[in-house]
């Protein structure tokens, strides 16, 4: 007998939420909405109800997608979900994660998606992780890199050891406060918490949790926001971690660029680099890294990081998977080595 399809809310109908689907540069579909209007998510999805707490805002939402919308508080408080929802999707502004997913778990949604950061606190995910175990709720963040083909093309040959021995990560995430959205803002908890995330988690991700060496937060007056924050860290291997996560810069650019014994690995925004190193042409007796193209490297016309999300979401709803990458307990230590900076602040 054919199963029905999932049927889903959202929670926080904004930018990540369906207004990127828009952007005519963007890969789509590039945002919660988008997947679940595609041709692949209305196979497998059954959008129910859009929840916003701003009226214009569903109102929009409404215009676009000709979907079913309510104006509701930011916090819960006693706000009625409808009966038979499988998943729920959180993309409000951070700060109320932490309220709308345990307002989700007690009202018996079995499965949520989260928009980083799970929490604007260590604490906070640790209450929703407590929540979840105790009402067995799977939770999915989305920390979306995780599910691009390209990098998980990079981490699997890590793992195998094709790209030779891991040395050293540096992880750089620069934005502009010219045009910063929530980044900036109390609602965001800062550029660090807000876009640095997504370096931590690749971070964890290929390594798992290394410890702080050191660190550096630069904040321009007192009681405000950081511009910038720099940390050191070191895994139990010797493997070096260098992170800067900047908000001063006329640009977007996130970069992990990696160095192994025998290769150099660059993953970003503007696309994928290899490195592997040959007899050099420039030095007699020396080696240099050339560039090259490994094989079987996907497509990037092909990769999609919102599907892939939604593909393991569905496959673990429906039997079909067991396993789930980017974990509470996974986010719970992401926010801890976030946490771990700002402690360390100088």
């Amino acid at each position: 007998m054919k199963r029905s399809k999932i049927k889903t809310i959202l929670i926080g109908l904004g930018r990540i939420c369906s207004g990127l689907e828009a952007d005519p540069f963007r890969k789509k579909p590039c945002t919660h909405m988008g997947v679940l209007q595609s041709e692949w998510g209305r196979m497998r999805f059954e959008f129910v109800l859009g929840l916003d707490s701003k009226e214009n805002q569903s109102d929009r939402f409404h215009s676009l997608w000709n979907a079913k919308t309510e104006t509701i508080p930011s916090v819960p408080k006693n706000t009625k979900l409808p009966d038979g929802i499988e998943l729920a999707v959180i993309s409000t502004p951070s700060v109320y994660h932490e309220d709308w997913a345990l307002h989700c778990i007690h009202s018996g949604i079995p499965n949520l998606l989260i928009e980083k950061p799970v929490a604007l606190s260590e604490s906070g995910a640790k209450r929703i992780q407590t929540a979840a175990k105790k009402h067995k709720t799977k939770i999915w963040i989305n920390h979306e890199r995780r599910y691009h083909p390209s990098y998980r093309f990079v981490k699997d040959h890590l793992t195998k050891g094709t790209f030779g021995n891991l040395k050293s990560i540096r992880a750089s995430v620069f934005t502009s406060a010219k045009n910063p959205g929530l980044a900036f803002s109390q609602l965001g908890g800062g550029p660090l918490l807000h876009d640095g995330t997504h370096a931590v988690d690749l971070i964890h991700w290929i390594l798992g949790k290394p410890k702080l060496v050191d660190a550096k937060l630069e904040i321009p007056k007192k009681g405000s926001i950081e511009s910038r924050a720099v940390a050191w860290f070191e895994t139990k291997t010797g493997v070096e971690v260098f992170l800067d996560v900047s908000g001063e810069r006329d640009y977007f650019q996130f970069e992990l660029d990696l160095h192994t014994d025998t290769h150099r690995i660059i993953c970003s925004n503007d696309g994928f680099e290899f490195y592997k190193s040959e007899p050099s042409k420039l030095y007699k007796g020396f080696r240099s890294l050339v560039p090259y193209a490994p094989k079987q490297f996907p497509n990037p016309e092909t990769s999609n990081a919102f599907i892939g999300i939604y593909d393991e979401i569905f496959q673990v709803i429906r039997g079909k998977k067991q396993t789930m990458e980017g974990t509470i307990s996974d986010n719970v230590e992401i926010l801890n080595l976030i946490e771990s900076i700002y402690r360390r602040k100088r």
